[in-house]
């Protein structure tokens, strides 16, 4: 049997909500053969896919330019989708030419375009997985008779069933709809990297996205707290404050196998990061990011479901976090109990491949 899957590029968290529902299809049925139309790097999809794939690795869709994790950039955006959207036909054309080689039984998409006309085309289900749509998303930005959001509307149209897991947006361009359990990256024990260290701890975080910029020496401020930020583009050897290590990711240790040893994870509101800390419960510190459609839903559930706390950018960037790190940290809010998705989700994907 084989599975084509279409992962969209931007940022981590299509790839986060994809890879465990694929690692579960593949253990059980070991003779899938997958391919993955995907753009994201390498390593990052070696680090979460625990079985043999092929790839093609030109980008499936545009969604947000971002000008960092926590601001987008409307108008180039605009600019972007538009001149994508234009050459739309053509890329449908060649995507069901490489499909045809490859011969799937059924495509999956979290949440490229281009993929459910592929499937019409080919005859075969086409099933989408997201927790957000690049026509809902854009909706907020243009008219409704706006050719991007016409052509978006047509190509998620031809999706047989989205399966949508906790924290979605509304999406109501999708005809057919299933509401699945949380899906998420399960943490690997690993060794503490900073047991010996008494401070509390915060991970920074921010994901594929691009770190935001904020003030380094301000942390040095906040005594009581060990900053692991990861990604660090200065030499990390070179004029650090004394309470920030710099972390460095792979395969046997993910940002996830590291929230049981910290107090509080910082980063921007995102499926990814927020399903890995609802399962592993390690508090939320967040910033606002006011721009992005989805934050009004993803805000909603950190103020009601989770022991989390916001903070504004300009106070993110003027490293001024200790009041939402030391509220995120003591919250009473406890994480809400949680089912594994991607069991529901497999079972589904596999009901329509036989």
């Amino acid at each position: 049997m084989n599975i084509a899957v279409y992962i969209s590029g931007h940022g981590f968290g299509h790839l986060a909500q994809m890879a465990p529902v694929l690692n579960r299809l593949h253990r059980i049925r070991p003779d899938i053969s997958f391919l993955l139309r995907c753009a994201l790097p390498e390593q990052e999809m070696r680090s979460r896919l625990h079985f043999p794939f092929e790839r093609e690795a030109s980008p499936v869709d545009v969604g947000v330019v971002q000008k960092n994790a926590v601001e987008e950039d409307r108008h180039a955006s605009i600019k972007l989708m538009r001149a994508w959207i234009e050459q739309m036909d053509a890329q449908i054309d060649k995507e069901i030419a490489l499909l045809r080689a490859f011969n799937p039984a059924l495509i999956l998409s979290d949440i490229s375009p281009l993929a459910f006309p592929v499937a019409k085309a080919l005859g075969i289900p086409g099933i989408g997985l997201a927790t957000l749509d690049w026509h809902s998303i854009y909706s907020y930005w243009l008219d409704a008779d706006d050719p991007i959001i016409t052509t978006l509307a047509s190509a998620y149209a031809q999706c047989d069933l989205l399966l949508t897991p906790p924290m979605a947006m509304h999406m109501p361009v999708f005809a057919t709809q299933q509401q699945i359990p949380l899906i998420f990256t399960q943490a690997n024990s690993v060794a503490n990297p900073v047991a010996t260290d008494t401070r509390k701890k915060a991970l920074v975080l921010f994901g594929g996205c691009g770190n935001p910029p904020y003030h380094l020496h301000a942390l040095q401020e906040m005594h009581e707290w060990l900053f692991l930020v990861p990604d660090m583009e200065q030499d990390p050897s070179t004029n650090l404050p004394g309470n920030v290590q710099p972390v460095r990711f792979a395969s046997d240790l993910r940002p996830v196998d590291l929230m049981p040893h910290v107090d509080v994870v910082l980063c921007k509101p995102g499926y990814g990061i927020l399903s890995e800390c609802w399962t592993t419960e390690t508090p939320i510190a967040w910033v606002e990011r006011p721009d992005f459609p989805e934050f009004p839903m993803l805000k909603e559930w950190l103020d009601n479901a989770f022991p989390a706390c916001g903070m504004s950018r300009a106070d993110f960037q003027q490293g001024h976090w200790q009041v939402a790190l030391d509220a995120a940290r003591i919250h009473p809010t406890p994480f809400p109990e949680y089912e594994d998705g991607a069991i529901k989700a497999a079972d589904i994907i596999l009901s329509y491949g036989s």
